[in-house]
């Protein structure tokens, strides 16, 4: 007897070389799978033999050749799968017909014996391949983890890929490659785009032969499809595919794409598709993990760093650090250059440079000066992010950040944090000022009052100023379009910052006080008083292209002697008055004034009034008929010249005759009387200037 229960093993009973066994996979080809390995012409002359066919339902056909000296079987088995067996046994005589029973009941038990263990280590590979899936939490070596895994599950297949859908891309991205060139992660296919694509599409796994592969690859780009060739070594390596989709719930992740390129093994099978299929169906959940634990430890790290960057700051603070280092600490952890600029000073810290002051009037420009919100704007081609610095909804300043790269969360936290210090001291500083300032107008009111002048001459040199030295005063006001009082504030901290630029070579004493701004200023002589006088005009230029905002300023006379300083702070507000009273923007000097002096303090409806009484005639209907009040007002402004008058109104001085003595009926007045000339002269001049 052939078969041996005690000793199961055929290549034991048997030596190597007197047995050959095939078996004929999906593909039709034979497989060698036990005796001494042959070689290529050895196995062409079997494969040639004339093997026998299995008659009727016998279990087997066999018979002998005396040529070889070897007898031959053809059977089929039923478990654990079924196939189709060639069996060959050197013998110098034909085996008997239970001697041949046994030896394919043999062949048939080690076939099954190989099945089992085969079996059973795809399912040790299994559950390894799991273990590993579910106990690493690490997306990038996870996704490369479940190719390997998966290639161990199923030896069949020994090359694929693992795609990812990514949103922004719209694209489903390789991320993980096993037995494929490094030119598949250039190959990202859009939704119904190759076999991936319509997998993903279509939410349904599939196999496909190698003609369906080439089908289903033809509607793929050619930037796709060259990569794809190039990873899979060209299209004449095209080989069976199964691809599946990586769904969890509703939610689709991507796709698993494995390739079978043994053709010396058995099909792709549903059975094997099921399999990888539940593969990916465990690996969908172990992406989830894996995402899930990748978020919550972003979170933890951001949470971290958030932390740590508060407390930098808060050491900052705790330092009563200035501007200058704060800035230095935000660019050091933000990794760009950062500037701040400081809107109250029209200062930037910790520097300046060509780029930045081309900022400035973007800065300050209307749009940007009355918002809180952050911006991204653009110089000579650089891009910058600008942070604003805000104090009770209005801005104050802004962090400037060049763009050399995209700003990261962590990167606005820096801004907050920092931004809420620099907030923090530019108030307390604006507090110190205001106290100081409030200190000034004190003094400045007792100055205006001079009760104690040997007091006010030594607390004068404490201020900085020299009672000996010739000064002036003037006086600035900024009118704001609407209630915005941290508006007016930040804008009264600008012009103060502006106006001591201007006058930093000359003494002087300055304080703002609401929305006025006055300066005690020094000067050797009436030349000097005018220079200065053109540097606040300069420094009150700020305004120039701001819509919301007007500066007016009125500017009084030169005196020596501290109790001169009320006379020449009365004439700058008249100044002042004189503008306001005609909503006219700039700065006046009071001797520019002229004869309007004598009417500033004069009520303006007793100025209307007095119009009305002297040149109401001409107001009428017939008077208007006959241009009389444009005839005297011509005639007024050529200096009472006939010819001048005539040419000017284009008629004839015999008509500018007539004229005048019409006005002279209508007025009850004398053109030629001084009296009547003065009074009729002050009328027009006060109705082109009230």
């Amino acid at each position: 007897m052939l078969y041996n229960n005690n000793n199961p093993s055929i290549e034991k009973k048997f030596s190597r070389s007197s047995l050959h066994v095939w078996t004929l996979n999906s593909y039709m080809n034979w497989v060698h799978v036990c005796g001494v390995q042959l070689s290529m012409e050895e196995e062409q002359v079997y494969q040639k033999l004339k093997w026998p066919e299995i008659q009727n339902e016998k279990c087997f056909a066999s018979w002998y050749d005396p040529q070889k000296k070897c007898q031959l079987f053809t059977f089929e088995t039923d478990s654990p799968e079924s196939m189709t067996v060639h069996a060959l046994i050197h013998s110098e005589k034909q085996l008997s017909e239970a001697e041949s029973e046994n030896f394919v009941m043999q062949i048939d038990y080690m076939l099954v014996q190989q099945s089992l263990k085969r079996y059973w280590k795809e399912h040790d590979a299994w559950l390894q391949g799991l273990n590993s899936l579910t106990s690493n939490l690490d997306l990038n070596e996870l996704l490369h983890n479940i190719m390997q895994n998966a290639l161990i599950a199923i030896p069949i297949v020994d090359k694929g890929f693992f795609t990812l859908y990514d949103p922004e891309l719209r694209r489903l991205v390789p991320k993980a490659a096993i037995g494929m060139g490094d030119s598949i992660y250039d190959f990202k296919t859009e939704i119904g785009e190759g076999i991936a694509g319509k997998v993903f599409l279509d939410d349904k796994g599939n196999i496909y032969n190698p003609e369906q592969v080439i089908e289903g690859i033809s509607n793929i780009k050619e930037e796709n499809y060259k990569n794809l060739m190039k990873a899979a070594g060209g299209p004449e390596l095209i080989s069976p595919v199964m691809a599946v989709p990586v769904r969890m719930n509703k939610e689709k992740h991507g796709v698993m794409v494995v390739h079978q390129t043994k053709r010396n093994t058995r099909g792709l099978t549903s059975k094997d598709l099921r399999r990888i299929q539940g593969f990916a169906d465990q690996a969908a959940i172990a992406i989830s993990n894996a995402r899930l634990f990748s978020e919550l430890r972003e979170k933890n790290e951001y949470l971290i760093k958030r932390n740590q960057i508060h407390e930098v700051f808060t050491n900052l603070s705790l330092k009563n650090a200035d501007l200058v280092k704060i800035v230095q600490t935000v660019e050091r952890l933000v990794g760009l250059p950062v500037f701040l600029f400081d809107l109250t000073k029209n200062e930037w810290q910790p520097r300046s440079s060509d780029k930045l002051l081309q900022l400035e009037d973007t800065i300050l420009s209307e749009d940007l000066g009355n918002g809180v919100k952050t911006l991204s704007i653009t110089a000579n081609e650089i891009d910058f992010h600008l942070y604003p610095i805000a104090n009770e909804g209005f801005p104050i300043g802004y962090f400037t950040v060049e763009l050399r790269r995209s700003l990261h969360p962590l990167d606005t936290v820096v801004l907050e944090q920092a931004g809420a210090l620099v907030a923090l001291k530019m108030v307390n500083t604006y507090s110190l000022t205001d106290m100081y300032y409030e200190k000034i107008y004190e003094f400045f009111n007792e100055l205006l009052l001079y009760r104690e002048p040997k007091l006010l001459m030594d607390q004068s040199k404490e201020y900085g100023l020299s009672p000996e030295k010739p000064f002036f005063v003037a006086v600035l006001q900024i009118k704001e379009k609407g209630d915005n009082i941290q508006k007016r504030e930040t804008h009264m901290r600008q012009l103060i910052a502006s106006l001591n630029k201007a006058l930093k070579q000359s003494d002087h004493l300055l304080f703002g006080f609401q929305n006025k701004v006055t300066m005690i200023i020094h000067a050797e002589n009436e030349a000097g008083r005018e220079n200065i006088i053109t540097k606040i005009k300069a420094g009150g230029s700020l305004w120039k292209n701001n819509r919301s905002t007007v500066l007016r300023g009125g500017v009084g006379r030169f005196y020596t002697g501290l109790e001169y300083i009320a006379k020449s702070a009365e004439e700058a507000n008249k100044s002042l008055s004189y503008l306001l009273n005609r909503d006219i923007s700039g700065i006046l000097q009071y001797e520019k004034i002229g004869i309007n002096r004598l009417f500033l303090n004069q009520d303006p409806k007793d100025i209307e009034q007095f119009i009305l009484e002297v040149l109401s005639s001409l107001q009428s209907p017939k008077a208007k008929a006959g241009d009389l009040e444009l005839t005297l007002k011509t005639y007024i402004d050529t200096n009472r010249s006939v010819s001048m008058t005539a040419d000017r109104l284009h008629i004839h001085s015999n008509t500018l005759y007539h004229r005048l003595r019409k006005i002279e009926d209508a007025l009850e007045v004398d053109l030629n009387d001084p009296e009547d000339w003065l009074t009729v002269l002050l009328a027009c001049y006060l109705s082109e200037k009230y």
